[in-house]
């Protein structure tokens, strides 16, 4: 299996800022399989843009030789730019099979319970399952991330959650599905640093089962990756640093 999981070269995204038409231009660069990749940069200059652009939840036109390459698989190369222009129909099941999702925001549905929001992803791509894989799955997560409180609120509205709670119940829906890719917009926004660094182990046990994250995270956690240890992002060694680092400039 190759030892990329996307490969950029030099896409761009155009958008409006008051009316006035803004040019998004981000470097080529490489996202290994099974590693953290955090992407770093200034406020308003397009990291939650790449982040959507590779899950697939933004619209994205191509030219000349901008292209984003996926290895989902051995042997399988999806091309970002005849999903667009040719395999339209394609992308709601790349997402629904590959990518799981916490978004700086939960977007947790309060007329649910806890339990129907987690088991969601699962059942949209395994609908001919029973509810008992989904449920047995969660208590799994749960169990590994040691979020075992969450058992007892899971039967609730998420509107009775606290904030903590929710960021919980947003994680593990994202890994409910066995995704290969979890794209996680900003997780520590707004958490203190001991719930911080409880949603980063959680994504480096998952580093170990092969599962890739793609993170978006501002200057101001730094000391949350140096106080693991990880402050050397560029330098990657087998077993040793789960992380990698893009910073993402102006211009």
């Amino acid at each position: 299996m190759s030892e990329l999981i996307f490969q950029i070269r030099s896409i761009r995204k155009t958008y409006k800022d008051r009316k006035v038409n803004k040019l998004i231009t981000f470097p080529s660069m490489q996202i290994e399989r099974g590693k953290i990749t955090v992407i770093k940069g200034e406020t308003g200059i397009g990291k939650t843009t790449l982040l959507n652009m590779l899950g697939l939840m933004d619209q994205m036109i191509f030219t000349n030789d901008d292209e984003i390459f996926f290895y989902p698989q051995k042997g399988e190369t999806i091309l970002y730019s005849n999903l667009f222009v040719k395999k339209r129909k394609m992308i709601e099941k790349i997402r629904r099979k590959y990518f799981g999702f916490m978004f700086q925001h939960d977007h947790l549905i309060d007329s649910w319970t806890g339990w129907q929001n987690v088991i969601l992803p699962y059942i949209i791509r395994y609908p001919r399952q029973s509810l008992d894989k989904p449920i047995a799955q969660v208590k799994k997560i749960i169990n590994e991330c040691h979020f075992v409180d969450m058992l007892k609120i899971l039967n609730r509205s998420p509107s009775t959650y606290s904030g903590g709670q929710r960021q919980r119940t947003a994680l593990l829906r994202a890994l409910i599905h066995h995704p290969d890719v979890i794209f996680v917009d900003e997780p520590f926004a707004s958490v203190p640093l001991k719930r911080a660094e409880e949603i980063l182990n959680v994504l480096k046990e998952q580093t170990y089962k092969g599962v890739t994250t793609v993170m978006v995270a501002h200057d101001i956690h730094d000391q949350l990756f140096n106080d693991a240890n990880l402050n050397k992002f560029n330098l990657i060694e087998e077993n040793k640093k789960e992380f990698t680092k893009i910073t993402v400039k102006e211009g």
